[in-house]
């Protein structure tokens, strides 16, 4: 298959990524800032989704697969948010990953799906409202679009909760760790290579009837 990853340079992403490599797919990705040393197999391009953004259908054309991976989180209440700061957040991780379907998805192949990377904080809240909010944007845009693109193209939201292996959980403070734990009834929480192959998994063609739903992977943290 051919792989298009959007944001494919988080450690989530890079995962993800040398995931289908290794199972032989073809993969093109891209990253914001800085390329990644170790190209973990794929071909890369910049591309900033809080400004303009190069010809993506020509690298998409033909994907049997897009991910859509971004996901910034600024930690902070919403008094703290300055205007920037609520335009930033809603371009990357919610409007901008918009025109990137618009732009990419009369190019994708027959059958082909868009896996979209969610978030528990789209189901119970953050603490940063504004990554919450954004995010449960993107799942009911995943719903809208699992109808409106189908039969050609599926999609569907992956949702973990706290992801351990990741840039994210090293910066994390250990209380909030360890309150997130508390909280989970399988008192672990999935790794950046587990959520990988999840992934890698739901896009095979036994998973031919997933649309429009969300894979949630928190271990029933907001299950009441």
């Amino acid at each position: 298959m051919k792989i298009f990853a959007l944001g494919g340079s988080s450690t989530i992403g890079l995962a993800i990524i040398e995931a289908y490599v290794r199972d032989g797919h073809e993969v093109v990705a891209t990253y914001n800032s800085h390329e990644p040393e170790d190209a973990g197999g794929a071909t890369w391009l910049k591309a900033d989704l809080r400004g303009t953004l190069p010809d993506l259908a020509s690298a998409a054309a033909g994907s049997d697969v897009a991910l859509l991976l971004p996901g910034l989180v600024l930690g902070k209440s919403l008094t703290d948010y300055t205007d920037e700061m609520i335009t930033e957040m809603v371009d990357v991780n919610f409007g901008g990953q918009v025109r990137v379907i618009r732009e990419i998805a009369p190019v994708l192949a027959d059958d082909s799906q868009i896996v979209i990377m969610g978030s528990l904080a789209a189901q119970r809240g953050s603490a940063d409202p504004m990554y919450g909010a954004t995010k449960g944007a993107i799942h009911a845009l995943a719903k809208s679009l699992a109808k409106s693109l189908a039969p050609k193209t599926r999609v569907n939201v992956v949702a973990p909760g706290m992801v351990s292996d990741t840039r994210m959980y090293d910066a994390t403070p250990q209380a909030t760790i360890e309150s997130h734990l508390g909280i989970t009834p399988t008192q672990h929480f999935i790794s950046a290579a587990q959520l990988a192959e999840i992934v890698v998994d739901i896009t095979k063609p036994h998973w031919g009837q997933l649309n429009g739903a969300t894979i949630d992977l928190n271990g029933a943290q907001y299950v009441r």
